[in-house]
């Protein structure tokens, strides 16, 4: 679901104008982008959730670190700490908690695509049950959700910086240029 986790971005960006948005898309991507080295090195890693099973939402994901309940609370909650410690002047003073509330939306859209692949605490620990709603399992819906977020995502970025930007060709710009990074992400998770 990168596009849906892109589009949260647009969200939060059209309600808190003065995060960048670049701060905002890492935030919503941070689980992911800890998994990646995780993967490379062969702690984590994906494979087909069935055999023969491919395309979007086919993987079944094993990441107890980089995706565990806990995990990710910890996660939010040191960037939280880290933008209120060293941003809160210059994104204001609650930027910290917005971005950690972005950093765990990551969780709860994956909690709701997700089969039951993610660890509750890191490394499975305590022989916990998985989460996962497994809406994955309905392709066209879970598609339909992730279009929702995306276009939300972009309706409202577009608006506030229509809103805001006196100049018309930057906010065309600026308009243009996250719709095309959140529907590319979308046409990239539903094509591999």
């Amino acid at each position: 679901m990168l596009a849906g986790h892109f589009g949260i971005a647009g969200m939060v960006k059209a309600w808190r104008p003065a995060l960048p948005m670049g701060a905002l898309l890492v935030a919503t991507q941070l689980p992911d982008l800890l998994f990646l080295p995780l993967a490379l090195t062969g702690v984590e890693g994906m494979d087909p959730a069935e055999p023969g099973l491919s395309g979007y939402g086919s993987m079944w994901i094993t990441a107890p670190f980089s995706h565990a309940l806990v995990s990710n609370v910890v996660l939010a909650a040191l960037v939280g700490v880290l933008v209120r410690l060293f941003l809160r002047d210059r994104w204001g003073r609650d930027a910290g908690a917005v971005l950690a509330a972005v950093v765990f939306s990551h969780w709860l859209l994956d909690l709701v695509v997700h089969r039951p692949d993610i660890a509750v605490l890191p490394g499975g620990a305590g022989g916990l049950p998985s989460l996962g709603l497994g809406l994955w399992e309905f392709p066209l819906v879970t598609a339909v959700v992730e279009g929702l977020l995306v276009v939300a995502g972009s309706a409202l970025y577009t608006w506030r910086t229509f809103r805001d930007t006196p100049n018309r060709g930057r906010a065309w710009a600026y308009s243009a240029g996250i719709t095309l990074l959140l529907v590319g992400s979308l046409v990239l998770d539903l094509t591999s």
